[in-house]
């Protein structure tokens, strides 16, 4: 961290807003974040016209990310300069002085000082200096801050793992948030029962590297072993799992997703690139032959199964052959949806000094084809249920003025459904799939 920042004791207000970018896990911090900010009086409410203290839990994965988080930090100190603006998050580790240009005045909370935030908002910590110059890789164990809570959406994150160990050449994540630790198997069971009893009937189970749970515990366990106990301490609810490393779905994980009705059939695969060759310069585990067997196995095991995948586009080196290949690749693996990045060079990373870059209207292009693909997938993956019931939670019904709810099908696939009120929220439902339109799909509540 580059500037001390004191605070003037407890940050005691009425007044909060609190706004969040990035992943699941940002996501999951901040229900968190919300409940101990409510535990000091404060009421979180973006509609409040001054708010007394203002929070950014941001990202910087990409640079697009990066500036989007500036971009809100900074409209947020022009449009409210007397609240105490406080930003965590990746951004706040790893270039604090980005911050500071565009909000001189804002309290910066890096990695592990974010994990002393009950201390920081209750004023118990009132010089942030002391544990800001703590950089993220001293971080080792895994922070009791961060305890499921309930919010107001209708699914519940559940975060049970933080940081990464494993150093892919493009990634600044193991940099911002330190190495892998886990959350004890204990706490995690705590935390969803308790999420259960709060009426969650579905429980999204997040980390940063979440396949890498338990390898830093004692004994040391793994994420099957955690699902298995979930599953065991659990009546009420069911888990859908976050992105898991394409080398950390084993055979057994697998086998259990597909023999147990409460874990959702939803499987998203950080793959990056369908050739072998930006694979290996990108650091990555494994080729591309990993992937389409393990594929192959998921939809032996599991035919109605969703799997996503990430992939990276720009790579430097990535030739138009290379490209070809990994649209090829996708094709032959009949996955149904993409989330689609493009390079983004990053200081402090490997792929940062790599020659060869791709232009940024030919990396445009290419994003640009594959979120065709991806669309083009997606409603082919839709279509193959038209007809079918699914069990779906039901999200939002805040559009039954015009008589429409939000639910999510086991298999992630998104339905607008008539004539659902307040009643059915955090419930899983069985809904007919009625048609696919250019919205989605629609279906109904099956009563039969």
């Amino acid at each position: 961290m580059s500037k001390i920042i004191i605070t003037d004791g407890a940050l005691s207000a009425h007044k909060a807003h609190v706004y969040v970018l990035g992943c699941k896990v940002n996501q999951a911090e901040v229900h968190t974040i919300s409940t101990l900010l409510a535990s000091q009086g404060f009421e979180v409410d973006r509609d409040s016209a001054s708010p007394e203290l203002i929070l950014v839990n941001t990202c910087c994965v990409t640079d697009s990310a990066a500036g989007k988080s500036r971009r809100l930090i900074g409209r947020l100190s022009e449009r409210y300069p007397e609240s105490k603006l406080l930003v965590t998050g990746c951004l706040a580790e790893i270039d604090t002085d980005m911050i500071l240009k565009v909000a001189p005045n804002a309290l910066v909370v890096g990695t592990h000082a974010k994990d002393n935030l009950r201390e920081i908002i209750s004023g118990e910590i009132n010089d942030i200096s002391l544990v800001n110059l703590i950089p993220a890789s001293s971080c080792s164990e895994f922070s009791n801050l961060w305890e499921a809570t309930g919010s107001s959406r209708s699914r519940a994150f559940l975060k049970v793992q933080d940081g990464c160990s494993h150093r892919c050449s493009y990634c600044i994540v193991p940099i911002a948030r330190g190495p892998s630790r886990s959350m004890s198997t204990k706490k995690a069971v705590e935390n969803a029962r308790a999420l259960a009893e709060l009426g969650y009937s579905e429980i999204a189970i997040t980390g940063i590297h979440l396949g890498a749970y338990g390898k830093d515990l004692s004994p040391r366990v793994n994420l099957e072993n955690l699902v298995i106990e979930l599953l065991a301490n659990t009546s009420q609810c069911r888990f859908r799992l976050s992105s898991i490393e394409p080398q950390e779905l084993s055979d057994g994980l697998l086998d259990l997703i597909s023999r147990s009705s409460r874990i959702c059939n939803h499987l998203h695969i950080p793959t990056q690139s369908g050739d072998d060759e930006i694979l290996k310069r990108m650091f990555r585990p494994y080729n591309t032959n990993l992937i389409r067997e393990l594929t192959q196995k998921i939809y032996e095991l599991m035919p109605d199964a969703c799997v996503g995948m990430d992939m990276m586009v720009g790579f430097p080196g990535e030739t138009e052959e290379s490209f070809n290949k990994t649209l090829q690749f996708i094709t032959d693996l009949h996955c149904n949806y993409l989330h689609i990045f493009p390079f983004s060079p990053r200081k402090g990373t490997v792929a940062y000094s790599l020659p060869n870059r791709i232009s940024a209207r030919v990396a445009r292009s290419r994003v640009q084809t594959l979120r065709n693909l991806s669309t083009a997938l997606r409603l082919g993956f839709y279509n193959k249920f038209v007809g079918r019931t699914l069990a779906a939670v039901i999200e939002s019904t805040e559009k039954t003025n015009q008589g429409w709810a939000k639910g999510l099908t086991d298999n992630y696939i998104s339905v607008n459904i008539q004539g659902l009120d307040k009643t059915f929220e955090r419930k899983i439902v069985p809904i007919k799939i009625d048609k696919i339109g250019k919205l989605g799909a629609y279906g109904s509540l099956d009563i039969s």
